[in-house]
């Protein structure tokens, strides 16, 4: 059997691996030495709350994130030249899933490299499952631009899916731009086109809610718009 490189979602802000991690993904959290992270700080806290009685510091481990050029990635191919497993832990929910992990996976497929994907949480999924709209054909668009024509042209884009593919459009934004997202939601979109907003997935103040924008307009105007303000958030279009 050829090595592993073992794809381990983190939870999604979680401090309780155990419960949001299945075996198969701790016991690879105990047994590798090696990892590549998009950040130490995140993947550290994973291997406390998982195995408080390992170091990081007694650990290998290499960044790889949006900072990582092509001569680090030569170095990184030198990690699949040897024998020993190495995890792919991602900053929250799954590596490779909107996250820069998927070039580590492609070296290690071309390395001749098993590839193990864990089960974990994924808040895309787990906000497109909550939202009640198309779960057959969607597509994510990451985070939006911030310019201005960019922003249009993406918002066009995800018009044109909307209206002739039927799909579902999910996106997000720096939790500090939520606010004025949701804000820009309510104005560009049709009153009988549904949104949803998902908050904080997984975590005890989750906070999903599905409806058309109509409704929405109404609802702000009784209660007020829904504080999201520095909150991970997804945003669905459907």
């Amino acid at each position: 059997m050829p090595p592993t490189l073992h794809l381990i979602p983190n939870t999604l802000g979680s401090r309780t691996p155990h419960l949001d991690l299945p075996a198969s993904a701790l016991e690879a959290l105990h047994a590798c030495n090696r990892f590549i992270v998009e950040s130490q700080g995140s993947w550290g806290r994973l291997m406390n709350d998982v195995d408080g009685e390992r170091s990081i510091r007694e650990l290998e481990h290499f960044l790889l994130n949006e900072h990582t050029d092509e001569q680090d990635l030569l170095e990184l191919t030198r990690w699949f030249r040897g024998t020993e497993d190495i995890g792919l832990v991602s900053d929250a929910g799954c590596p490779g899933v909107a996250d820069p992990g998927a070039q580590a996976v492609r070296i290690a497929h071309a390395c001749g490299w098993r590839v193990r994907p864990h089960i974990g949480p994924s808040s895309i999924l787990l906000a497109l499952m909550a939202s009640g709209m198309n779960g057959q054909a969607f597509a994510f668009k990451g985070y939006l631009p911030r310019e201005g024509k960019h922003r249009d042209q993406r918002w066009k884009e995800m018009r044109e899916g909307l209206q002739r593919r039927r799909e579902t459009q999910i996106f997000m934004e720096p939790p500090y731009r939520n606010d004025a997202t949701f804000r820009e939601c309510l104005d560009r979109l049709p009153p009988d086109q549904q949104l949803c907003v998902a908050v904080e997935l997984t975590l005890e103040t989750e906070w999903i809610r599905s409806m058309a924008i109509e409704d929405w307009r109404e609802e702000v105007k009784r209660n007020g718009a829904p504080s999201l303000n520095k909150r991970p958030c997804l945003f669905l279009i459907g």
